[in-house]
């Protein structure tokens, strides 16, 4: 937390101290009264206590029927948006201080209807006395008045869950409303450094819940503090803390009367035993609740306060009341920290085990670069040989071990290049350079990373070979070309990806190195992008299959080839006799390399290509080759 937020954090918290003593009167007004509406369908109960205002859906999505906590007390749903007989806020319901409630018709066309077919029309008000049965549309709501609790008391709103902002003329309202109460400079300053150093602990202490329980004892001077956190649908003690010489008891449970209130109602509850402080030995609580980011209530902060003469002889006050909201406000919001923390480390590794820890950190500082948009960019494709056949021979436990100690050697390579691993399919890899920063050199590092995952082979296979009894191959194609990249996943999972033409023939690429028994081919385009120290070749022009453009295909040599300038001269010199027909002059010129290079797959390809056209009775020739398989 910065010096910025801190800062912040305390104007905050101050406004709200300052501000807590705005909701006395409230408070000491404040009356329990239930609200029962019968549908025809299904009849609907709603306890409430204070103000609150009915009428129908102010949106479809909003639920119907509810009554949910507001800035001024409830809003209660009874119809549905399209329930033209009821207005959006219709019935306003204020208790008074004789008991009596007042009615107000805030509707601009709808009237209310009351008892003896009398009616509050638009604009109108009326007090009345509970119980009382009120007529909104076709719906007949029925108001009572419940038997106010001397021992059970609460505050009147609910906190904001963390993350929520106060709204400005809701605290302006509160400080307006200050009956006077003054704190002192001093005590509101201890309040402040306990908040702010409860947030502050919150991220790597062990015992955050520890100080929070102590904060309780020490600063609302209570005899207990605890944490208590919901588990299932029981309360689980997290941690505790007592004053000096107060120990807790062996079969010690907290209340489940205030609990049920903070759990049900979201709001601080306080209890005074009936005889309070002339009663000896009997237990003051106080619970507030505390919130997780949607508003729901995860767990409570819990203190108690022994009622005995010759210590403490006072009750729970409306004051500690409201800091120990504060407090448990303070737990709420260190949790909320803690949980933003644990997602945004979460995401941070999802980054850096797709695009490595450097890109990772450069993403983090400008995610725009996800967004997706068309650039060009290389495409590495490369799959691994004779999967299906080793798989079956080797079992799905062994498959998975050979499949991810592959795979990891594969990603290295990729990663040593700066370049992306944008998916893994069974036993296939794809990579992509140029995206999701821009790389000038993508063609040059997507193509030493092909010829680094050729070098890995050796000693793959030294450590397989007992297990396949067979080499491993690969087969890897690259292309460049524009393509659009970005996030192709879910708000679940992030996928970054390619998609484009560009991808489909690196992929076809990749397939046509087992027709021309080569390991490792590129296309033309990827070739114009390298400079001259890169071994290539130029095999032949092929069509594959659903790309209608014959794409020009490239062997990459590994630098250490034996005999490649020879090998590049007479193949080359053989492909140019084939493409302008003169397939005996090629068959010559193929068989004398053949002789010194008789295991090179494209010279012994083209061969039989020469051969098959010398038999051939038609005149008609076309040198590119059709492959009519991925």
């Amino acid at each position: 937390m910065n010096f910025h937020s801190i800062c912040l954090l305390c104007a905050s918290v101050s406004l709200w101290l300052i501000a807590l003593s705005g909701v006395l009167q409230l408070c000491m007004g404040t009356q329990r009264w239930q609200m029962r509406v019968d549908s025809g369908a299904h009849v609907y109960v709603a306890e409430l206590s204070g103000f609150a205002s009915i009428g129908r859906q102010q949106a479809a999505d909003e639920v119907h029927p509810s009554h949910t906590r507001c800035l001024d007390g409830w809003r209660v749903v009874v119809a549905r948006a399209d329930d033209h007989t009821v207005s959006r806020r219709q019935l306003d319901v204020t208790p008074l201080s004789d008991g009596r409630f007042l009615l107000a018709n805030r509707s601009g066309t709808h009237a209310v209807g009351l008892p003896n077919n009398e009616k509050l029309e638009p604009g109108a008000s009326c007090a009345v006395r509970l119980p009382i049965d009120v007529r909104l549309g076709a719906l007949i709501l029925r108001l009572l008045a419940l038997a106010a609790s001397d021992d059970l008391q609460c505050l009147p709103l609910a906190p904001f869950a963390p993350g929520a902002g106060v709204p400005l003329q809701s605290m302006s309202a509160r400080i307006a409303g200050a009956n006077g109460i003054a704190i002192p400079n001093e005590r509101l300053l201890e309040w402040l450094q306990t908040f702010v150093g409860l947030l502050h602990s919150a991220a790597g202490s062990n015992d955050f819940f520890v100080l929070a329980a102590r904060a309780l004892v020490d600063l609302v001077k209570l005899d207990s503090g605890r944490v208590v956190l919901r588990a299932g649908m029981q309360w689980q003690e997290e941690a505790n803390h007592f004053r000096a010489l107060r120990k807790t008891k062996p079969d010690w449970r907290p209340s489940s009367r205030v609990l049920h209130g903070v759990l049900h109602e979201k709001k601080t509850f306080w209890h005074v035993p009936e005889g309070g402080s002339s009663t000896l030995g009997l237990e003051a609580v106080v619970a507030a609740p505390i919130l997780d980011r949607r508003g729901a209530v995860i767990g409570a902060l819990y203190g108690e306060r022994r009622l005995i003469d010759c210590e403490v002889a006072e009750p729970i006050s409306l004051l500690e009341a409201m800091l120990v909201e504060v407090l448990a406000s303070g737990v709420a919001a260190g949790l909320a920290r803690v949980e933003q923390e644990r997602v945004a480390l979460r995401a941070r590794l999802q980054l850096e085990q797709t695009f490595g820890p450097r890109l990772a950190a450069k993403l983090e500082r400008h995610p725009e670069l996800l967004q997706g948009r068309e650039t060009v960019i290389s495409v590495l494709i490369c799959d691994l040989r004779g999967f299906s056949r080793i798989s079956e021979k080797l079992g799905p436990a062994q498959t998975v071990a050979w499949v991810a100690d592959v795979m990891g050697e594969l990603t290295q390579c990729v990663q040593d290049q700066d370049g992306v691993v944008v998916d893994y399919v069974g036993d296939e890899v794809m990579a992509i350079w140029g995206a999701p920063e821009e790389q000038p050199d993508h063609a040059p590092r997507a193509c030493r990373a092909a010829l680094a995952m050729l070098a890995r082979l050796p000693s793959l296979n030294e450590r397989w070979e007992s297990v396949l009894h067979e080499p491993i191959h690969l087969g890897i194609g690259v292309n460049s070309g524009n393509a659009q990249v970005g996030d192709v996943g879910t708000k679940l999972k992030l996928k970054y990806g390619a998609m484009g033409n560009t991808v489909n023939i690196a992929s076809r690429v990749q397939g046509a190195t087992k027709f021309l028994e080569t390991p490792l081919l590129i296309t033309d385009a990827t070739r114009a992008l390298l400079e001259a120290s890169f071994r290539t070749r130029r095999l032949c022009q092929v069509r594959v299959v659903n790309i209608e453009q014959p794409v020009t295909l490239f062997e990459l040599a590994r630098p250490a080839t034996p005999g490649w300038p020879g090998l590049k001269r007479g193949y080359e010199h053989a492909l140019e006799e084939f493409t302008r027909g003169d397939f005996r002059e090629a068959c010559r010129t193929l068989g004398w390399l053949i002789l010194d290079n008789p295991n090179d797959g494209p010279a012994l390809l083209l061969l039989s290509r020469a051969v098959a056209c010398l038999k051939a009775k038609s005149g008609s020739f076309d040198p590119v080759m059709v492959l009519d398989g991925k």
